[in-house]
């Protein structure tokens, strides 16, 4: 495992207490796009997380939720992330 994906992994776990995490690496599947520089690694990730600390917020809640906790990822290289966010399975 790679360390972004590993501090990604750490930090939703420690924070929301998720039921379910899937973290993807889709990093590949852009490279070479404009903003990627040709070496990054861990640019781009696709993340599933069930978590009770979803409950009753709004999607757009959740995904602030999410992107607060990644703030730290986002302004070391982290590009984009795809999340699929809901309180139960």
């Amino acid at each position: 495992m790679n360390k972004r994906y590993l501090r990604i992994k750490s930090e939703i776990n420690k924070k929301l207490l998720p039921s379910t995490l899937i973290i993807r690496d889709d990093s590949e599947l852009h490279a070479n796009h404009g903003n990627v520089k040709k070496d990054e690694k861990e640019t781009h990730f696709y993340i599933r997380i069930v978590s009770s600390a979803f409950k009753n917020k709004s999607k757009i809640a959740m995904h602030k939720l999410v992107y607060e906790i990644l703030n730290d990822e986002f302004s070391n290289g982290l590009h984009s992330v795809e999340l699929e966010l809901s309180d139960t399975e």
